[in-house]
């Protein structure tokens, strides 16, 4: 086989395994460099705004349990207006389920399918089990070939 790029021999790919496991090396130093600084930069954000956060909790509970305790003053209007802000009462619905498999099945069996979710997908590790006749019969077929991998050692240069 003739000349196919810069590599002409197998020394030379050995020496090109190298470098790339050293460049792997660097790469996830740098990489753990980053994640690093990622987190101390969070940290001193988190540290820096804690205060706030603690205080803003703070407020937006005794808000909710002093309008939790005037419900009364929101029989015409489900809300108060204030310059910064509004409060009040929403009506919330939610469907609570518990044991699905069990609502499932009632939901056929009073015809409300349409409350069922249906995901079809094909699992191609079950169908590649059936032979080429199969296949073919459902308009799949088996592809062969060989695919390149290439596998680097970092723990080599240690």
């Amino acid at each position: 086989m003739g000349k196919t790029g810069k590599i002409q021999a197998w020394d030379e790919v050995a020496i090109s395994l190298k470098e790339i496991a050293e460049i792997n090396v660097r790469i996830n130093a740098a990489e753990v460099s980053m994640n690093n600084a990622i987190a101390e930069i969070k940290s001193k954000y988190e540290e820096k705004v804690r205060p706030d956060m603690e205080r803003k909790a703070e407020l937006e509970g005794e808000i909710k349990e002093w309008t939790s305790s005037k419900k009364g003053d929101f029989v015409d209007k489900k809300s108060k207006e204030f310059t910064f802000g509004k409060v009040g009462f929403r009506k919330s619905t939610e469907i609570v389920t518990r044991n699905i498999r069990a609502i499932i099945e009632a939901l056929k069996a009073h015809n409300m399918t349409d409350c069922i979710i249906v995901s079809e997908r094909i699992d191609k590790e079950a169908l590649g089990k059936y032979d080429d006749t199969a296949l073919k019969a459902v308009g799949a077929r088996r592809k062969e070939g060989e695919k390149y991998f290439l596998e680097i050692y970092e723990e080599s240069l240690k």
